[in-house]
This record gives structure tokens, sequence and C-alpha cells, in this order.
């Protein structure tokens, strides 16, 4: 071969999360939906991994919303018609264990005025509306809700279902330290640039409150073992990849703290949703009710892996 012929190493980007020239090749994956290659990289500095180049929104539509685009997974349809009927359910009875335990453990007694930022079909809005309030040894802290997202469910969930959904200037021009709970549930992997999320919801938690974060963890043993191979790297729809590490970088540049949870039912959700038939899905909520396989899975898989965190009293 002549030198002529020798492939240029690509242009290497700033890192999206923290802006670092320290960014390395990872590889090169083909969009599945959108028919072009898209690099992989990762941030020596903050362990980030993104795609290059920012693939757009144009996944996100009307396919998408339904399970038929680039996450089959996904169906904001059946979501918004009946969350319960949904497999959701296990996710977010397991996000309300977890984050009424720190209510209870952290907060004062009061309203808890939770914020959740991307809330899509509304699934966690409507399952706290549910719920109302969180009791606990026998006090009691009523629910606030509001929610933030763009697109026609949002709409909905404003005028036909009254939430109150906030647009992001509104979001920023609120005033600090307004919220208990901030939920970012498989947002950030959306995210062309997470860091000001994190600054935003940083910004917006008051002392002592919950910042719970879920996203894929990136250096799992599954995902490690699969490189981007790894289902999760979808670059036309996930284009930043977190770690432990990462997370508590991002947490540490905005002054917030670690906190780890052992997840249960939102390991469950993760493995029962990726399965079409009805007979997979109850042999594997069988399966999952065996002693020690859902650690197992949570151990491949890094869940509780993944801290969220609160902001210092």
């Amino acid at each position: 071969m002549t030198a002529e012929a020798v492939p240029a190493a690509p242009a290497r980007p700033l890192c999206r999360s923290c802006g670092s020239p320290r960014t390395d090749y990872v590889g090169t994956k083909h969009g599945t939906f959108i028919h072009k290659d898209f690099k992989f990289w990762r941030c020596r500095d903050c362990d980030v991994t993104f795609v290059d180049p920012f693939p757009g929104y144009d996944a996100y539509n009307e396919a998408y919303y339904q399970g038929r685009g680039a996450d089959l997974y996904v169906s904001y349809e059946e979501e918004y018609r009946d969350f319960r009927a949904t497999h959701r359910v296990l996710e977010l009875e397991d996000l309300w264990r977890l984050a009424g335990g720190y209510i209870a453990g952290n907060l004062p007694e009061g309203p808890v005025e939770w914020l959740d930022f991307g809330c899509g079909a509304g699934g966690l809005l409507k399952f706290l509306a549910e719920a109302r309030e969180c009791r606990r040894g026998g006090k009691v802290w009523p629910l606030r809700l509001s929610g933030h997202d763009i697109g026609v469910y949002a709409d909905r969930l404003r005028e036909k279902d009254g939430f109150r959904i906030v647009g992001l200037e509104e979001l920023k021009a609120e005033e600090a330290g307004r919220y208990d709970v901030i939920s970012l549930i498989e947002v950030v992997e959306h995210l062309e640039y997470p860091d000001p999320v994190f600054a935003l919801a940083s910004r917006l938690l008051k002392p002592g409150g919950l910042l719970l974060v879920t996203t894929g963890n990136l250096s799992s043993p599954v995902a490690r073992a699969k490189g981007l191979d790894y289902a999760y790297c979808l670059p036309e729809i996930h284009v930043s990849f977190f770690t432990p590490r990462a997370l508590e970088i991002v947490y540490a540049r905005h002054g917030l703290l670690p906190v780890r949870f052992r997840y249960d039912g939102a390991v469950r959700f993760k493995v029962v949703k990726t399965l079409r038939s009805a007979g997979k899905q109850r042999l594997a909520r069988f399966f999952m009710s065996l002693p020690g396989v859902v650690r197992m899975i949570d151990a491949l898989f890094g869940t509780s892996r993944m801290p969220c965190a609160r902001k210092p009293a």
C-alpha cells in the first residue's frame, strides 16, 4: 500500500460533555435507520463516550413513538393509554420504592416538589399522581408534580391530563432550589450535550434533594464483551454513553454527591421489555423470581453500579 492509500486518521472532536480535546477514537458503526457511518469517541478526562456526527432528531418520528422506529422497545402510545398494562410498571414501582425511601430519610415534612425531566408519555407522572403522597413512619409528604418534554405527548399531558409541563426556557428561568426530586429516566443518553442538563438539574435541586438518574452502563461486563455490537449502542438515538466513573465526574463538576441504589424492578423491566412474545415475557418473569437471578442480571448489565446524586444539604 502506498503512502497515498493509507486512510487518514479521523479528526479528533472535543468531548461533548466536558469539552476536553483528549478524546480517543473507539470505532465506527453503521446506522440501521439512518444509513450512514457514526464514529464513537471516548473522553480520557470524563469517561463519556459520544457519537459523531450527531444524527439530529429525524429518528424521533411517529414510528419511533409507536415502537416501530430506531428503538423497538419504546411504545409511547401504549404507555400513555394505560401505563399499568405495560411492563414498565415494574420500573415505576422500583423507582418509587427507592425515591420514597430517600424522601423519608432525607427530606423534612411538607410537600415534595418533583420534576420529571424527559417525561415522555407520562408513565412516571401518572404513577406518582396515583400515589399522591409519600407515607413513611406516620409522616406524610404530599407530591407536587411537574414534567418537561417536547412533542405531542407533552401537549397531551398538559392539555388533556392537566399536568404542569414546563418548557426548557421556563425551567431555566425558575428560581434555584425549587425541586426536592428531579428524575432523568433514560434521558441523558439521548442528549448531544448532556452537561447543561446536569447543570440545570443541580441548580434547580433544593439542598438535600435527589437527582434520580437511569442510563445504560458502558463499562458493564456485557457492554465490554459486546463493544459497539452492544444493542444499546444505537447511534441514531443514543449519542452519549456513561459509566459509573463518568457520572461521578459530572456530579462532582456540578456540586453533587453520588448516591447508590440497588435496583430490582428496573432490572426486571430491562429484560422483559426486550422480549417480543407474551410467552417469553412470562417465562422471564418466572425465571427472575428465582433467588439470585435478578442480582446476577444486575451484575452483568451494571444497573445498580450507576449512581444517582444528591445535593449537599
